[in-house]
């Protein structure tokens, strides 16, 4: 069942267990799926696909807080972040127009996050797999391929299971680097290995700070190096 890993001179097919996650209520223009469906790679721990559920769900309050905020009539604080960081690819590649600065890029990425959703809870996009991958080589967290259509792209990314079972990086953190995976999977671009001021970067790196400032003298890899 699904792909098929090598694994020095032995082939793995994976096999997969399904998990639900509910989606929070908010003040969308649209009706929501109850829930969201994942079909993640049974080597994964119990312990691990339980972080792997409080990273979706923290990604779910995100965008539950910014709907909220904007409902409200304020600039969400998720917007902020991103206006105050974001200087380059704004836009999705599905996008046409141009975007003015962080604070429409935000607004435009989480209309898209929430067709993401929609997708996934309605069943119109492609069953999203969480895969199972230790690095062999050079070391990464999550990552997600490159895609540019949030209506029928999946939310399939490739997991290394070390990085959830490291106690020493938080789950905020985590949550960050699976937001990053998914900024490729609905179409957002950076050069390879440079984050700083770029859309994808910079709105993870909100996410990982809780929408906090950067600290002077922390340095920007203290994120990056969660990031693909």
């Amino acid at each position: 069942m699904g792909d098929i890993i090598k694994d020095g001179t032995d082939f793995i097919h994976p096999e997969y267990r399904v998990i639900t996650l509910t989606v929070p209520n908010a003040p969308t223009e649209e009706p929501m799926p109850p829930t969201m469906t994942f079909y993640v790679d049974t080597r994964f721990t119990t312990a691990q696909v339980m972080r792997l559920r409080q990273m979706i769900s923290t990604l779910l309050v995100v965008w539950r807080q910014h709907q909220e905020q904007i409902n409200d009539g304020e600039i969400s604080s998720y917007a902020k972040c991103v206006n105050k960081y974001a200087r380059f690819n704004l836009a999705p590649v599905w996008f046409s127009e141009k975007l003015a600065n962080g604070r429409a890029a935000a607004d435009v990425q989480m209309a898209g996050f929430t067709t993401q959703i929609q997708a996934n809870g309605f069943n119109r996009a492609a069953k999203a797999y969480i895969k199972y991958q230790e690095p062999t080589g050079q070391d990464f967290t999550i990552r997600g391929l490159n895609a540019s259509n949030p209506e029928t792209n999946s939310l399939t990314v490739t997991v290394n299971p070390r990085a959830l079972s490291n106690a020493a990086v938080g789950t905020l953190m985590l949550a960050g680097s699976l937001f990053h995976a998914w900024l490729h999977r609905v179409g957002y671009r950076h050069p390879a290995g440079i984050y700083t001021s770029y859309f994808a970067g910079e709105a993870s790196m909100c996410v990982m700070r809780d929408n906090k400032d950067k600290v002077p003298g922390t340095p920007a890899s203290t994120y990056t190096k969660w990031l693909d």
